[in-house]
């Protein structure tokens, strides 16, 4: 399967459209491949040939929140710099939710299952201790292991994430961001 081939990309971009308009819908659990291979018009066997279930395509469909931390080499920074980084990151996930506020509202409270939740979490977490692996691995010290800091940086994001999008946006992405950066520890 060639990624690039137009065919695919529009059998993916078919497959991710589905799953999110149905988990506008009714929760993500109660979603299944018949589900949204009719939603797609797209048959099961093609479904299959891209993903092995409904969690691998949620997967797919989350990591298109993946791209702002993809977008410098945190070893360049000193750990202001990463404070800088990551409050980056968070501002540019958050202007995309600001431009898709129905859908990811709509969701968020269609789809309380931890399964959903948890995977959001994993995601994020998981480039965060990417890039505080490089760190390490290219000698900089940190206050703690990578997987350490991941975790309580993604948990804690998630969580004022959600509240953010369950609770209509009432505070500006710009004012989040100041906010939670005057709950990040200042490290020396």
């Amino acid at each position: 399967m060639n990624k690039n081939d137009l065919r695919v990309k529009k059998t993916l971009k078919l497959l991710s459209d589905s799953l999110k308009e149905l988990m506008c819908e009714k929760p993500f659990e109660k979603i299944t491949v018949v589900d949204i291979c009719e939603h797609a018009m797209v048959h099961r066997a093609t479904f299959y040939a891209h993903f092995d279930d409904k969690y691998h395509l949620l997967r797919f469909v989350l990591s298109d929140l993946e791209f702002p931390l993809e977008k410098d080499d945190i070893t360049a920074h000193d750990f202001d710099g990463y404070k800088k980084f990551y409050l980056d990151a968070a501002y540019e996930i958050l202007t995309i939710l600001s431009k898709n506020q129905k859908l990811y509202k709509t969701a968020s409270i269609k789809n309380r299952e931890e399964s959903v939740l948890m995977s959001i979490r994993a995601t994020i977490s998981a480039k965060i201790c990417e890039k505080l692996e490089q760190c390490s691995k290219s000698g900089i010290k940190l206050p703690a292991p990578p997987e350490i800091i991941s975790r309580f940086c993604g948990g804690g994001a998630m969580n004022v994430i959600e509240w953010w999008i369950v609770n209509d946006m009432p505070i500006p992405p710009e004012n989040i961001i100041e906010y939670i950066g005057n709950l990040l520890p200042d490290f020396d």
